[in-house]
């Protein structure tokens, strides 16, 4: 019986999606307008100009350095005053 069920949940898997596929789509055909359909493509532009540059490698790690010293000093305050807490 329990080899049963991993087959009747693939079978049944294998239906709903089969029956899925039957569903109708609206038609997209019909709202195209002629002069949308005949015009021309847009210009295709170079990537580098859309995307911002990215930060130099220096700036970025010397960033990073930072923002980890912050935290580190945070976490041991935080963790000092537990064990003073504690005692």
């Amino acid at each position: 019986m329990m080899r049963r069920l991993p087959l009747m949940l693939v079978f049944a898997c294998l239906g709903a999606t089969a029956l899925a596929q039957c569903t109708h789509e609206p038609e997209l055909n019909n709202q195209v307008t002629p002069d949308l359909r005949n015009a021309d493509y847009p210009d295709l532009l170079p990537i580098e100009g859309l995307l911002p540059p990215l930060p130099a490698p220096e700036t970025q790690s010397a960033e990073l350095e930072q923002e980890l010293k912050a935290r580190s000093s945070n976490l041991e305050r935080r963790a000092e005053a537990l064990r003073r807490a504690q005692n």
